[in-house]
């Protein structure tokens, strides 16, 4: 089954909790994401964003990558 890359919907969470932020056509996406980048940046204390697919899938993530611990946007790691 193909993965609906048709609209794209981006979580936020700087509470512990998930919340819906947006839902954006994919044509949008590269902009809603730089606009995440900036609301993070402007923001006080810890962030983050996931850009989820149409099925609900995790396309990317916004959020500290090791060992540097700076938030960036990267494809989700694997939790186990």
């Amino acid at each position: 089954m193909e993965r609906d890359f048709s609209v794209v919907a981006i979580k936020v969470n700087c509470s512990g909790s998930w919340a819906n932020l947006v839902t954006v056509p994919a044509a949008r996406y590269d902009e809603v994401k730089a606009a995440c980048t900036v609301l993070a940046g402007a923001h006080r204390g810890p962030i983050r964003f996931k850009a989820i697919d149409a099925a609900g899938g995790v396309i990317e993530e916004y959020s500290p990558m090791p060992p540097s611990g700076i938030c960036e946007w990267h494809e989700p790691r694997h939790r186990r």
